[in-house]
């Protein structure tokens, strides 16, 4: 497998902290808490709520520590790497407390990829051990014996067995994380291709993971923050558990990701864990607000009392009308919602509403920019020579001032241009900053759908037709037009089966585009899709459903096992094309 060279931030942007020698993460962390506080509030799978205190963590961390150090072939003061297949789970943070105790390099991988693309992570990642659960221990010695050649071993977390809690933690001469040290490597999701590698350090990483979810969700000491995502994605990283330990919040782990897109599951749940805040996917929030009647709310569904102080939203563009459903639903003391725009290699939230600065009267946006980021729209700093010159979309979202989150290095197999020619990070985002300082996304640069000129945003497109009732979701795609340029071909799911209920929708689609947009908004075929593909974070891959556009066809070599929904996409997939 080859690569092109790592891509490395420049100097002026990376390790922009003060010089730190070394850094105890472990202890730095553990200090925030006394030995009786509850630093996770674990959801079981059976709904029960498991506390995981202060004491609970440092055995279990130090346990695992020792494990790992005896099964590893460890080089002088090489740092140790860890390559782990696990979900959101009270293994996965003890996982995470390990390595920091170690000051090791982790990598958490979605258990449920295909054996194809956890090894193509491997490889790349180069561990020294690997750590799963029981259940996929035979999995990952299939996929070892299958396609390495190097015998990396494999030790299966099994925190209910008495047996495997012998080990003391051995008092070895570990060195503390420097400068130089890496602290995670995420993997970003894909159906082609090989996957993108993304490293973030330690200081300037942990700074901004405790700056921001301060600033954007408020959390302060004793906060409880529901950060309801995957542990492996960023979010999972920085807002369930780095950003909380910094701070010294409680984090509440969800074992059972379905459970919270049904009403009477989440009241459950948020009854029991009392959060300040609670941040999910945008898909959840569709999915509950397909769930419930008009004006029902959290309380509707709860014998107890459900406070919360803030609710935040990731993974897809927040559609202006869920916005405003979710507010109400969800009777939260604050009434902006922290829709966030982020990406895993800015390492946390970049943009989001916040209270503070007034709630924005379109849930749609993502806040106001600060200043010290320099945020702005690539016509507002280079002329329209440049921007062809460089290939650069007017209306792209650069960022001029460095900041501490952004990713320590990244290992791809594309030639990714993170920065133009004067230095300023690309976001390969458009959007536009309205009057009074607000930031629209309009959707990733390669998304925007030129038809005969006119530039047409799919993220504008697609919150339009969330508008009307019995629709979902909604996926705008380019197909190439022989008189147009492009087209939009779009996509729906709906609540409702019939079919001449949804022939029904389709004239009222195209009704609301041509009086809410324009002629050139109009697609070109629209079609209803009942599962379209997501990645565990909540995204739709627009780039699959832009295949399936423009070939009326199906890719059955791709692997599709990054998706949250492969099954019953697949079997959107047959209905459309039979």
């Amino acid at each position: 497998m080859s690569f092109h060279k790592d891509i490395i931030p420049p100097n002026n942007w990376s390790n922009i902290s003060k010089d730190i020698k070394e850094f105890d993460v472990y202890k730095f962390v553990m200090n925030n808490y006394k030995d009786d506080e509850t630093i996770f509030k674990v959801v079981k799978k059976d709904g029960a709520i498991k506390l995981l205190k202060k004491k609970d963590c440092d055995k279990g961390s130090k346990i695992l520590a020792s494990q790992i150090i005896n099964n590893i072939n460890r080089l002088g003061n090489d740092q140790v790497k860890i390559f782990a297949v696990l979900g959101a789970s009270e293994e996965s943070v003890i996982l995470m407390l390990s390595s920091l105790l170690i000051s090791a390099h982790h990598c958490i991988c979605f258990e449920d990829l295909s054996n194809q693309a956890i090894f193509q992570r491997i490889k790349i990642f180069k561990p020294d051990i690997i750590i799963c659960t029981k259940k996929n221990h035979e999995k990952l010695l299939t996929i070892i014996n299958k396609y390495s050649n190097k015998n990396i071993p494999i030790k299966s977390i099994d925190l209910k067995n008495k047996n495997t809690l012998k080990n003391n933690f051995l008092e070895e001469n570990f060195s503390y994380y420097t400068k130089n040290s890496n602290l995670f490597t995420l993997f970003t999701s894909g159906s082609t291709g090989t996957p993108k590698a993304v490293i973030h350090g330690v200081y300037d990483y942990l700074e901004y993971a405790k700056f921001s979810t301060n600033y954007f969700f408020g959390a302060k000491k004793d906060t409880i923050i529901f950060t309801a995502t995957d542990a492996g994605w960023i979010n999972g990283h920085t807002y369930a558990f780095y950003g909380p330990l910094m701070l010294g919040c409680t984090s509440v782990i969800n074992e059972n990701p379905h459970a919270i897109a049904l009403p009477l599951l989440l009241a459950e749940i948020l009854n029991k864990t009392k959060p300040d805040c609670f941040y999910t996917s945008v898909t959840v929030l569709r999915l509950l607000m397909s769930a419930v009647k008009p004006n029902q709310t959290i309380s509707d569904y709860c014998q107890g009392s459900i406070k919360l102080e803030r609710i935040g939203s990731c993974g897809e563009p927040l559609a202006n009308i869920v916005g405003k459903w979710a507010i109400n639903f969800f009777e939260t003391k604050r009434k902006s919602i922290v829709n966030t725009y982020f990406q895993t290699e800015t390492g946390g939230v970049l943009v989001a509403p916040r209270d503070e600065d007034i709630a924005p009267l379109d849930y749609s946006s993502v806040g106001k920019p600060r200043k010290e980021l320099g945020l702005v729209i690539a016509n507002e700093i280079i002329t329209s020579s440049n921007l062809k010159k460089e290939g650069l979309d007017p209306n792209e979202i650069l960022i001029c001032n460095p900041w501490s989150g952004i990713f320590k290095k990244i290992i791809s197999d594309k030639n990714s241009n993170y920065f133009t020619k004067a230095g300023y990070f690309r976001l390969h985002d458009i959007g536009y900053i309205d009057s009074k300082g607000y930031l629209f996304i309009g959707g990733r640069s390669d998304d925007v759908i030129n038809v005969a000129g006119h530039r047409i945003s799919s993220s504008e497109l697609e919150s339009t037709c969330l508008a009307l009732d019995n629709i979902n979701e909604v996926c705008a795609v380019a197909v190439s037009d022989k008189i147009y340029g492009s087209r939009v071909v779009l996509y729906f799911s709906s609540s409702q089966e019939n079919e001449q209920f949804i022939k029904e929708i389709i004239v009222k689609l195209k009704k609301l585009i041509k009086e809410k947009l324009s002629k050139y908004h109009l697609p070109k075929k629209i079609y209803n899709f009942e599962n379209l593909p997501k990645t565990k974070s909540g995204k739709i891959m627009r780039r699959i459903m832009r295949g399936i556009a423009e070939t009326s066809s199906f890719d059955k070599s791709s692997d599709y096992s990054t998706l949250a929904n492969k099954e019953s996409f697949l079997e959107s997939v047959k209905k459309l094309l039979k």
